[in-house]
């Protein structure tokens, strides 16, 4: 099995106010005890902004999700299934602290691709923001 595989990625995010679908290029990697995955996202930056980019590193282990976000919107977040676990989201405007308790944890992954699912609860500034559902399907990139 390689330690790396390039993967195409499909993330679907569901909130209670709707939804969004995202497609990107990236790269599996095998860790010791889990799963990395990284890739460049498409994002907007928001009304009258140019559109860009954001960088996203994933490492998924039984029962955690670890997420990096870089890009106009930044995210650093914990989620461990069962608990409330601290984070930080950054914006325009500045960071601010959130917090994530989480419903639900799947990893199904192989050296060629699967899921990663999860559900939770977001509080960012101590407004709660609802509950989000997060689908990433992975497979490996046909050449």
């Amino acid at each position: 099995m390689p330690d790396k595989a390039r993967v195409l990625l499909t993330l679907r995010i569901s909130r209670e106010d709707g939804g969004q679908e995202l497609a990107a290029a990236g790269t599996l990697y095998r860790l010791a005890t889990g799963w990395a995955v990284t890739c460049r996202l498409p994002e907007s930056a928001g009304a009258g902004e140019a559109d860009g980019e954001s960088e996203m590193t994933l490492v998924a282990r039984e029962g955690e999700i670890r997420m990096n976000r870089k890009g106009a919107f930044t995210q650093e977040q914990v989620f461990r299934l069962g608990e409330w676990r601290s984070g930080t989201v950054g914006t325009a405007f500045g960071a601010m602290p959130a917090e994530a308790w989480t419903h639900r944890v799947q990893v199904d992954l192989t050296s060629s691709g699967g899921t990663i699912e999860w559900e939770y609860d977001l509080r960012v500034a101590n407004q709660e923001l609802g509950r989000s559902s997060i689908m990433l399907h992975i497979q490996e990139e046909q050449r």
